[in-house]
């Protein structure tokens, strides 16, 4: 292990390590000077070394990204690494950086480190750290925990071969308003720490009374008619500012006065905003409550530009919070330059200062004598106004440091990022078994092997326990059951040990709610980016989840096996958020024999037993998956929008939703001009557009149709047409024109109807008006002499007791009105079913005294019901079955239908054709 500290060894800025473990060279943070003459890290220092295969950015701040664009530019092809929240924020602070560079380098007339072109290349090449909190760049093993400090921080621990290697970055162990302090790295047992020692001299004074004696300070400042200037860094400390003060005024502890927002506040808090799983579980429910938590509406006002800076002064008093948090430059200073010299106003400093900065100059005066001054902005300006300093540290002191390294017992510590005192006085207080080092830019530091522990022997690892293990659901996306089973995905953004419950945000309506462990129906996973992301993809698989279910290769998965989700994800292609939602909904759509709970410490886990009839019903969407159709509603709005531009279509709508098989109904204003090829089409998109099976009315618009042949015929036509549903035709009287056969052709094109002259109807094989059973038509059966005709509903009802003495099946009885009378339309399964039953058709016309005819249409849904019940599982049945009704088939594809048994096809052929008169084709 070899150890290069090119910037913030000996000081607080620059902050670059270069790390070469296992043959893989890492650079951790590129940071810079910001205020200094000279701010660039030793960059030159990295062709020496070898070069770097992968950057790791510990957090945004300037001094340790501020150089990343000239690192870029250097190595172009060097991924670079960061928490989602770290690349949120650097898109904000880089450009701030950059702006202040140069209008700093133009007054001292000196060249600018970088482009802004260099800049944005930066900014667009930057990779997401995973969620897991693992990587795997070379050679090495990265591991990342939560740092506290500010949104998004991160140590990293460096795993290779024999050699472990933690480097804090900077880091907080006491939780502020915003988020929680530093998440111990249980089982990592690093053998050297590069731990920063920005408060290695000092003691944190207590967190509440510094927070309470600010905000007690700032309303006396209000009270007495002054101005009160807070400059804080505008990354992590105004967060906490913000929050602090309303939170005070809310409980009543001090009067209530307006707050004045400047500088790039605004725009972090909107990142925190997006950030709700990183952030403490009170904050982030109030956000969702108030849709903001920093800047509340009504008393915080976000300041724009100069002309209202000024507005502000003359207006009522109040609290600015401002950056930059030293007074170099921004907003701060703006203010500071018009308030120093305001007996009744205040600049309260509550973040580090740099040796050289206004704001530790500002603090130097409380011990001098005489005159007091300060420069600013290269104008000194007398100093009349009230100033302090107040104790809101987002760094770790000297105690909490030292007990750290004492429970992490490493063989060596680099002490960095802190000026000579703190990091000298930090040493002495460290075990000198752990190895305390205080370390120089430019020096190199290196172990042959990984050197011995302290003791003798190699020991546990971090020592302690977790308070309840619920703590690992923080930042995982769930998918939680409600009350009444439904699924609903939702992101854990914090925890109650006692209660042993889980607060969680959901993303489509962005609510909060408490669960407990058993609500988690499945775990996707950890999710560090921002809600928003989530709130683009997941919604719309909750909504309709068949588009992406169709995306992933079930037929990859092996059967039989017990896989987790992530098994199951990674065979299957489930790579993004979105297909891994399907999947889980898949996967639970399981019956509950397939789905076995697992329980680990405080975590209970999923396994799915898949086999081969599992894994067809997955492969051919045949479960119960929830969304797998689109709401009703959303369904019809989608057919129509589809069939718009189809010259048939009419209308649709819904039957049979609250039963086994629901479908969209098209209707066509002519569907006998829409031939079985096409409408197997349109089915099979629609379906596919909506989960939901098509089936197409049989019902004509004969009045439509009446109109037409009157078009077509002109003033030759005589009296009304006569329309013959059982035969196809349209009867009319007239004439027969010179162009009858074009009128004719154009006719049956249009609605599939024969137009017939009165007198020539009946050349299809039946009369005109009705013929009896007897007479040897398939078409229709007629009552016999002296049957009265039933009232509609008496006639309904014996339909039903007929079908009950036949044992038989019918699905829908309609009454029709035609031009020739009432009819009574029986719907079999499929019509071939039906012409087995004429005989008996003929009996009930007589016994309602109604000719009765049968629908030619066959029900769909139930056919590829029966289908599904009857072709074994074991034949592997890839998709759904395919309907051919001017062939009466239905075919099914098959994983092998080669290797499938004659004598067990031939039957289940032979039990599907009794059920419903079809042909089964096994592809």
């Amino acid at each position: 292990m070899k150890l290069t500290v090119l910037g913030g060894g000996s000081e607080v800025g620059a902050s670059s390590i270069h790390v070469e473990m296992n043959g893989t060279r890492l650079l951790i943070d590129a940071g810079m000077r910001m205020h200094q003459d000279d701010p660039m890290p030793s960059l030159g220092l990295l062709e020496e070394l070898g070069g770097i295969d992968g950057i790791l950015v510990t957090h945004a701040h300037a001094d340790h990204i501020g150089a990343l664009p000239v690192v870029r530019a250097m190595h172009p092809n060097v991924p670079i690494y960061a928490t989602p929240p770290t690349i949120d924020l650097m898109r904000i602070m880089m450009q701030d950086s950059y702006r202040l560079l140069e209008s700093r380098c133009k007054q001292e007339q000196r060249l600018m480190p970088y482009t802004e072109q260099q800049m944005q290349d930066l900014l667009a090449s930057l990779l997401a750290f995973p969620a897991s909190g693992k990587l795997r760049i070379g050679n090495l093993t990265v591991e990342a925990w939560r740092a506290g400090h500010i949104l998004g921080a991160v140590m990293f621990g460096l795993t290779g071969g024999d050699e472990r290697l933690l480097v804090t970055g900077d880091i907080s162990f006491q939780a502020g308003r915003t988020i929680q302090g530093v998440k111990l790295p249980y089982g990592f047992q690093p053998h050297t720490v590069v731990m920063e020692s920005t408060y290695g001299n000092r003691v944190h004074t207590d967190r509440q009374m510094e927070e309470k004696r600010l905000v007690e300070s700032v309303a006396e400042v209000i009270a007495g008619g002054g101005f009160a200037l807070i400059p804080a860094f505008a990354l992590g400390r105004s967060q906490e500012i913000l929050l602090l003060l309303q939170d005070y005024m809310e409980r009543g502890l001090i009067p209530s006065f307006p707050i004045y927002v400047d500088g790039m506040v605004t725009s972090i808090c909107r990142i925190y905003r997006d950030y709700p799983q990183y952030l403490k579980g009170p904050v982030a429910h109030r956000i969702r409550q108030h849709n903001d938590v920093f800047l509340t509406e009504g008393r915080c006002v976000a300041v724009k530009d100069t002309k209202q800076r000024e507005m502000l002064l003359q207006g009522k008093p109040g609290c600015i919070v401002a950056s930059s948090g030293m007074l170099v430059g921004g907003a701060s200073q703006w203010y500071a330059e018009r308030l120093i010299g305001g007996e009744k106003n205040a600049i309260f400093i509550t973040g580090y200062q740099d040796e050289e900065s206004p704001g530790r100059k500002l603090l130097a005066l409380a011990e001098a004598t005489g005159d007091r001054t300060l420069e600013l902005n290269g104008v000194v300006h007398p100093v009349r106004c009230r100033f302090d300093k107040f104790g809101l540290s987002a760094h770790a002191d000297a105690m909490e440091m030292t007990r750290f390294i004492q429970q992490l017992q490493p063989a060596h510590t680099l002490l960095v990022h802190g000026d000579d005192d703190a990091r000298f006085q930090l040493s002495q207080r460290i075990d000198p078994a752990f190895g305390p080092l205080l370390v120089e830019n430019g020096h190199s530091y290196e172990w042959s092997a990984a050197p011995p522990r302290p003791g003798g022997s190699e020991r546990a690892a971090l020592r302690g326990h977790r308070q309840s293990g619920l703590e690992d659901y923080v930042g995982e996306l769930l998918l939680l059951r409600d009350e009444d089973d439904k699924l609903y995905p939702a992101i854990c953004i914090g925890i109650h040990s006692k209660m042993r419950t889980l607060t969680c945000q959901t993303i489509r309506k962005k609510a909060i709610v408490k669960a407990g462990t058993s609500s988690v129906a499945e775990t996707l996973g950890k999710w560090g980016g921002a809600v928003d992301e989530l709130e683009e993809t997941l919604p719309a698989v909750m909504a309709y989840s068949r588009p992406r279910l169709r995306e992933l290769h079930w037929e990859r998965l092996q059967a039989p096996a017990q896989a987790t989700l992530p098994e199951v994800c990674a065979a299957i292609g489930a790579d993004s958020i979105g297909h891994k939602l399907a999947a889980a909904l898949a996967l639970l759509a399981l019956p509950d024999s397939h789905i076995h709970r697992v329980r680990q410490g405080e975590r209970d886990w999923v396994l799915y037993a898949l086999d081969e009839p599992a894994i067809a019903a997955l492969s051919n969407l045949s479960l119960p998956v929830q969304s797998i159709r689109m709401d009703p509603a959303t369904a019809l709005n989608t057919v129509r929008e589809r069939m718009s531009g189809h010259p048939r279509f009419l209308r649709c709508g819904t039957e049979g939703i609250d039963g086994a098989h629901p479908a969209i109904v098209v209707a066509f204003d002519y569907p006998d001009a829409v031939g079985a090829d096409e409408r197997e089409r349109i089915a099979g998109e629609l379906r596919e557009l909506t989960g939901w099976t098509v089936r197409f009315s049989d019902s004509v618009r004969q009045d439509q149709m009446a109109q037409l042949a009157r078009t077509l015929l002109g003033a030759g036509l005589v009296g009304n047409p006569s329309i013959h549903l059982q035969t196809k035709q349209l009867v009319v009287q007239c004439a027969e024109p010179p162009d009858w056969a074009d009128i004719r052709t154009k006719f049956n094109r249009e609605t599939g109807y024969e137009l017939v002259l009165s007198g020539q109807a009946g050349t299809n094989g039946a009369s005109a008006g009705f013929a009896s059973a007897a007479g040897g038509t398939e078409d229709i059966a007629l009552p016999g002499p002296g049957s009265f005709p039933m009232e509609a509903n008496q006639a309904q009802q014996e339909v039903k007791r007929w079908a009950e003495e036949n044992n038989l099946t019918i699905y829908k009885a309609s009454l029709h009105q035609t031009a020739s009378g009432r009819l009574m339309e029986l719907h079999f399964i499929t019509p071939q079913v039906a012409v087995r039953y004429r005989a008996r058709m003929a009996e009930l016309a007589d016994r309602i005294g109604l000719p009765i005819s049968y629908a030619r249409n066959p029900k769909q849904n139930e056919v590829l019901a029966v289908v599904m019940q009857r072709v074994p599982p074991a034949w592997g049945v890839k998709k759904t079955p395919s309907i051919r009704m001017d062939k009466g088939e239905v075919t099914v594809k098959t994983a092998n239908a080669a290797a499938i048994e004659a004598e067990e096809k031939a039957a289940v052929i032979a039990d599907i054709k009794q059920l419903t008169g079809y042909e089964l084709i096994v592809d």
